[in-house]
């Protein structure tokens, strides 16, 4: 069987600069229902170029007068990837429904790579693919580093987060998109699925780009596309294919829910109908900070937890017992280490079995608050629902959700309360049917929020 790499452009056409304030704001990608998909490999191409904007007649227009000097910064975790707002997956017979749909992708492409890269596993691969080089320390004279009174000071580090994308022209990426379809071991049969609809919404140029300066510029993607590695079938695969029916695939997805925390002592509850969960992971940011050029609207922060109890119908579930960070009572706030051991594991057992996670920039020390001021900081919760099996739970007509006290300390004025943003992501196992005339059935969907 032939193997072969597609190279899909925008089938929305549009002026060819993609962005969510000039030129077209949608990248869709439709993808021939030929061959079986090896999801493992599609990837997203492009060339990511931050515009200075000048002002004439009124009107903003682009100049490439982009220099380090300015005040104008992209997340170091997430890198090319914030520019995706949204992205929704579905079937091109039957495009009216989605397969997946990941909403707040930024929040989730910053939790999960950071958690599951080191900062050497972002220098030596993420760096290149969509320039992001993470934050991260492993010994006083690390890189990453300025040895001194802050050990986040890293004006270097940024300077070099900052570099390839200031250039005239523009950084070149080539990145994995995060989705459950295309994160598993599974192949599509694109002919038994009807081809696939891909489609990226932008985000807003605040929420990509932050910095005294950042006003002043906005980003344009040019040239977008999707490599697609497809394999051809053979006849009897063909044929295999005409008789079977029903088609049945299998593959992990993440749904989104958003929620503010605006009391120091409050439960969220998520009234899902899911069948297969997986885990569950929180990402905080203060509320002022989302759509706030000045500030990271992707940075990570922690808002001072003090108790968090996860819970299924009101119920502690999965964890019988309360999670209670421990502060020091001979150190200032500010230096405090933001967990306890036992609440950062559980954390990254949310993605995979702890004693598998290999790599991360997740530790005591880059999640601290210090860290989180200087807006590098690596933190986030979270719990697996069934870390020995991994098949999940059934939470079909259930509650899900957790109870957290915290001081919902102000990162940029401690001892002040803030409203927080906490963005929860469930990932759960999935199942899509398809019979020959298309049509496709979906087995876990949300239903409702409280």
């Amino acid at each position: 069987m032939a193997k072969r790499y597609l190279s899909i452009a925008c089938s929305n056409g549009g002026t060819g600069t993609y962005g969510h304030s000039v030129g077209t704001p949608q990248l869709r990608f439709d993808i021939a229902n030929q061959g079986i998909l090896q999801t493992q490999e599609l990837r997203l191409q492009g060339t990511l170029k931050i515009i200075a904007k000048v002002a004439t007649g009124g009107v903003l227009v682009g100049n490439q007068n982009t220099v380090l000097a300015n005040d104008v910064n992209i997340n170091a975790f997430v890198g090319v990837q914030s520019f995706i707002d949204n992205l929704e997956i579905s079937s091109r017979v039957n495009a009216t429904r989605s397969i997946e749909k990941i909403n707040n992708y930024p929040m989730l492409v910053s939790s999960l790579m950071s958690s599951l890269h080191s900062k050497s596993g972002y220098d030596a691969n993420l760096y290149h693919e969509q320039g992001s080089k993470g934050v991260g320390m492993t010994t006083v004279n690390h890189n990453s580093r300025t040895v001194g009174a802050n050990p986040f000071t890293i004006v270097n580090q940024t300077q070099a987060q900052k570099k390839p994308f200031l250039q005239q022209n523009g950084f070149d990426f080539d990145l994995r998109l995060i989705a459950g379809m295309f994160m598993g071991q599974e192949e599509i049969d694109l002919e038994a699925i009807g081809g696939l609809s891909i489609v990226i919404n932008c985000n807003s140029d605040d929420n990509v780009l932050f910095g005294a300066s950042a006003g002043n510029f906005r980003y344009e993607i040019h040239n977008p596309r999707i490599i697609v590695p497809v394999v051809d079938k053979s006849p009897q695969q063909q044929l295999a294919t005409k008789n079977a029916g029903i088609a049945n695939f299998n593959f992990l997805t993440f749904v989104s829910l958003y929620n503010t925390l605006s009391s120091t002592d409050q439960q969220v509850v998520h009234r899902i109908n899911l069948q297969s969960v997986v885990s569950n992971f929180q990402h905080y940011i203060p509320v002022s900070h989302i759509n706030n050029v000045a500030q990271d609207s992707i940075a990570q922060y922690n808002p001072a937890v003090e108790r968090l109890t996860y819970l299924q119908n009101g119920k502690r579930t999965p964890l019988e017992f309360v999670l209670e960070p421990e502060k020091e009572a001979n150190i200032t706030a500010a230096n405090q280490l933001s967990s306890t051991p036992q609440l950062l594991i559980n954390y990254l057992d949310a993605y995979r079995n702890f004693r598998d996670v290999k790599k991360s920039c997740v530790n005591p020390t880059v999640s601290g608050f210090t860290a989180q001021t200087a807006r590098v900081g690596v933190w986030g919760t979270g719990c697996s629902y069934d870390s020995v099996g991994q098949s999940g739970i059934n939470a079909n007509g259930s509650t899900l959700g957790f109870e957290i006290k915290s001081s919902l300390d102000d990162p940029l004025n401690r001892g002040n309360q803030t409203p927080y943003s906490v963005y929860t992501f469930y990932l759960c196992k999935n199942q899509v049917q398809v019979d020959t005339q298309g049509n496709y059935y979906l087995f876990i969907v949300i239903l409702f929020l409280i």
